[in-house]
């Protein structure tokens, strides 16, 4: 009796020999007939939008689009300027504005010409840090949310002129996650190094309610009422409005989640990635793919298909099975995003676009998922925003070269 790996791969070359004889009978889209509804893009979009307001998309941190709005052939420069400080998270993008948060400064960029419309830097004095080091910015009803490692901690500012609206500090030293507006933009959601999670008023930062985790808060989502976070200690915590519905301890400490309904995405470092359940198994685990990447800040979670990277490669997993259904190989630690059916990767090298299903083939044995290559003088640093039909990302720079922001169409 053949192997399952003998008969996967028997499948898929009969499944490449269907496509060349199909395309030599001049068909085209066979690789549909092969690759099912996982991964294919989602068609019927409620509430379409070319915006990126959070660094990792939506509240419930699964950095994808599903409208068309990114580029599914190589792209050109729209435009590219320095940022004079390293990036320090992915780029949100809001209406024709870019926000870029950087180790000194948060810029806001036009989006059409890269003009810089203004900035917030360190603060004169009081500072503890020799940088601000924002984190990335989440933008919400006209307001843009940022955490900071200096003595301000939190800040709302307005959105159009970077004018403060109100800042917020608990005892901790710095925030490494971004501030996540939930509930409809009403509350939002802020961990500190000390494990201090407070939801916020979105208008006033006054408290709503707080909660105290074991280990320096590294990731939040949220779905409906429901706010999840994830710790360095490797915690992972179920909130509703300040009680623990659930807690689990996993291996590794927590990179990344991403939130589908009850069903919560968990990458860590060193312990694979954990799909946890919802429902009334709420917080055991549905499937544990232990040689899964090492999640770097985020995961999109895009059609049936869960995305990551590490310094080695990308994956992509299915997210009802566990099952790898691709691999691309390369250094790309910068957490992706997707847009209908396509992944995007940013690298050591520049950006790469994925086939989000895995391009031709059977189960995991698949070819030709890459779709095209953007080179760039140093490493992607921020991870890729999908937005306003472009691309935005900003790169480290090498001692030659200046750290920079692309915008690509």
């Amino acid at each position: 009796m053949p192997s399952h790996r003998t008969s996967t791969r028997r499948r898929f070359l009969s499944a490449v020999g269907a496509t060349t004889l199909a395309a030599f009978a001049g068909c085209t889209g066979t690789a549909d007939r092969f690759d099912g509804t996982v991964g294919d893009g989602v068609d019927d979009v409620e509430n379409p939008t070319a915006d990126w307001p959070l660094p990792n998309f939506d509240a419930a941190a699964t950095a994808y689009n599903p409208s068309p709005v990114g580029p599914t052939e190589k792209p050109t420069e729209r435009w590219r300027v320095d940022s004079e400080s390293t990036p320090t998270a992915r780029v949100t993008v809001v209406g024709d504005t870019a926000y870029v948060p950087t180790w000194n400064a948060l810029l806001a960029l036009s989006t059409k010409d890269g003009s810089e419309r203004w900035r917030v830097g360190p603060i004169a004095d009081g500072e503890r840090s020799p940088s601000p080091y924002f984190t990335g910015a989440s933008v919400s009803n006209g307001t843009v949310y940022v955490g900071t490692h200096d003595d301000r901690g939190v800040l709302a500012l307005d959105a159009e002129t970077g004018e403060e609206r109100w800042r917020y500090r608990n005892d901790g030293r710095y925030y490494a996650t971004a501030p996540l507006p939930i509930e409809e933009g009403d509350y939002v959601a802020t961990g500190d190094d000390r494990g201090h999670v407070a939801v916020l008023d979105a208008e006033t930062g006054d408290p709503e309610w707080t909660f105290d985790a074991f280990g320096a808060v590294e990731a939040l989502a949220g779905s409906l009422t429901t706010l999840y976070v994830g710790t360095e200690s490797g915690e992972v915590y179920a909130l509703y409005r300040g009680r623990g519905m659930w807690r689990r301890k996993l291996p590794g400490a927590i990179r990344a989640l991403a939130a589908q309904g009850s069903t919560l995405h968990v990458g860590t470092f060193g312990g694979g990635v954990f799909r946890l359940r919802g429902g009334a198994h709420t917080g055991r685990t549905e499937w544990h793919a232990e040689d899964g990447f090492v999640a770097h800040r985020g995961m999109s979670l895009a059609d049936g298909i869960l995305v990551g990277s590490d310094l080695a490669r990308s994956q992509g997993i299915e997210t009802e099975t566990g099952r790898v259904r691709w691999q691309v190989e390369g250094d790309f630690g910068t957490p992706p995003a997707a847009s209908h059916a396509t992944a995007y990767l940013g690298g050591g090298s520049g950006v790469v676009a994925v086939a989000l299903d895995g391009g031709v083939g059977v189960e995991d044995a698949r070819v030709f998922p890459k779709r095209w290559t953007f080179s760039t003088d140093s490493a992607v640093e921020s991870g890729v925003t999908v937005a306003d039909d472009a691309l935005f990302f900003a790169t480290s720079g090498r001692e030659q070269d200046s750290p920079r922001v692309y915008a690509l169409e």
